[in-house]
């Protein structure tokens, strides 16, 4: 219904535009559209009738259609306002105690804690103090009041709160600590290795001599 008022509206809206500016001439545009001044038009003098009633028309219209859209989007007096929650719904970790509440006056509200729209006499009657509110629970609330229309569903979901994983603490090493090393044993250059000749040597050499 918007889409279609709106597209309307700047139908009508273009067309007195163009109506207006055709209208030129020596006393022409809006003002002899309306009977303000004569002379031609742009078609010739007999069009200039024409022109007059096309512009009256789409101007009507042009009014009609910014009181419509006014009164489209203007909220209903006679409808109560929703109820509104506080503490705001998001997650908690705890049981919280939740207000409700409304500006318009002199109301019923009426509240279930199990996700159903609430029912007059049959759910829970709010009586001004605050509800305790479990994690987890989805509160819905709504206001009613005689010859008024009911206001709209409020919806408030508490869930639990995500719970994250404390880290564990990192262990600071002991400097007093020293890892166990096996020494290691570096030899001294300066420590020639006993060098004893062999018996089996020195008995080829004096074979291959004779």
């Amino acid at each position: 219904m918007d889409i279609f008022l709106g597209t309307l509206f700047g139908i009508v809206c273009l067309l007195l535009i163009v109506v207006v500016l055709l209208q030129r001439g020596r006393g022409g545009g809006l003002g002899a559209a309306f009977g303000g001044g004569g002379g031609s038009s742009a078609f010739g003098t007999r069009t200039g009738d024409v022109f007059t009633w096309v512009t009256i028309v789409l101007t009507a219209a042009f009014l009609l259609l910014a009181i419509g859209a006014v009164l489209a989007h203007q909220q209903d007096p006679d409808r109560v306002a929703m109820p509104e929650f506080s503490p705001g719904p998001g997650p908690i970790e705890e049981p919280v105690y939740v207000s409700i509440s409304t500006p318009t006056p002199g109301v019923e509200i009426w509240y279930t804690l199990d996700g159903e729209d609430p029912v007059p006499e049959e759910s829970l009657r709010y009586e001004r103090e605050p509800v305790e509110v479990e994690p987890g629970t989805e509160l819905r609330a709504q206001a009613f009041r005689p010859g008024w229309r009911e206001s709209e569903v409020a919806v408030g979901q508490y869930p639990h709160e995500a719970e994250e994983p404390e880290p564990e603490p990192l262990e600071d090493p002991d400097p007093t600590d020293e890892p166990d090393l096996d020494p290691v044993e570096i030899p001294d250059p300066l420590d020639e290795p006993d060098h004893e000749p062999d018996n089996d040597d020195d008995q080829n050499a004096d074979s291959d001599e004779s």
